[in-house]
């Protein structure tokens, strides 16, 4: 007797190289897109960014779908983004996203008080003159689609889990923060927020340092999704990066995140040291 039931066929090996692919994409679509500004910034100061600076943010999303083509097609792309972007994760995690940012602002506002002798204008909030005319909620959506997502999608919500299943994430949340430096090169040669730090740099690069520890453990947390990270992201941006907020306000919300990242990275290099791995399951092909 014949049987009906047919054997499945095995999966299709996937393609090696996804990494390498990821970074060769993201890299040329951000410098692709920062280099003109850069040459423009030569020639002329540059007030106003142009909307290719924040469309550049897009480098890293576009490294994730690339690397994903790259290893198994269309179909991975879309199971891949149904964890990233997984909307059940606890409420927990986004409480921590929307209202961390919001105790930020509380404190600096607080301190920027005290050593000022004056509260900071709440009427200024958020207002940027990288995005003139734009309401803080518009500022706000701005972030939230731009270097929210289009980073996040790619340093979180692919880079970080795609490195943790080979090592640990503390290991990978370090390889990122890494990566996360060099690709803001070119923004310090046209950024006028970034052209202005000087010896300053140092404390950026370890800020970006305890903010991958600190994002990886989120990211972890919420069983790998991105979204509330995304919305943590946006709002650390609309509080560091509006013009209310150089000195003070920026320097105090960059203190709280570094201890707050130098604690996770206390707590991943634990989870290291006891052999747990919480890498999420590798998306099927």
């Amino acid at each position: 007797m014949v049987s009906d039931r047919r054997e499945a066929a095995p999966a299709a090996p996937r393609r090696r190289g996804a990494v390498p692919v990821f970074l060769l994409v993201t890299f040329a679509v951000t410098w692709g897109l920062w280099l003109p500004l850069l040459v423009r910034a030569q020639r002329d100061d540059l007030d106003q960014m142009p909307w290719t600076y924040f469309l550049a943010s897009a480098g890293p999303a576009c490294g994730a779908v690339a690397a994903l083509l790259w290893t198994g097609g269309p179909r991975l792309v879309a199971r891949w983004a149904r964890r990233a972007y997984a909307v059940r994760i606890g409420w927990c995690w986004w409480l921590l996203g929307l209202g961390l940012p919001v105790g930020y602002y509380l404190v600096a506002w607080s301190v920027a008080g005290v050593l000022d002798g004056s509260w900071p204008d709440p009427a200024r909030f958020g207002l940027t003159d990288k995005l003139p005319g734009l309401a803080w909620p518009l500022v706000a959506l701005v972030w939230v689609l731009t270097f929210g997502l289009g980073e996040e999608s790619g340093w979180r919500g692919w880079l970080l889990p795609e490195l943790a299943r080979r090592t640990t994430t503390f290991w990978a949340a370090l390889v990122v923060a890494g990566v996360w430096i060099v690709w803001h090169l070119p923004a310090f040669f046209f950024n006028p927020t970034y052209m202005s730090m000087g010896v300053g740099i140092v404390g950026w690069m370890l800020a970006l340092v305890c903010g991958s520890f600190f994002l990886a453990w989120f990211t972890a947390g919420a069983r790998w999704s991105i979204l509330p990270v995304l919305v943590w992201h946006a709002g650390f941006d609309l509080l560091t990066a509006a013009d209310q907020s150089s000195g003070v306000i920026a320097s105090v919300i960059s203190a709280v995140v570094m201890y707050q990242g130098i604690h996770c990275a206390g707590l991943l290099w634990r989870d290291r040291a006891a052999g747990r791995r919480p890498a999420p399951a590798p998306v099927a092909g």
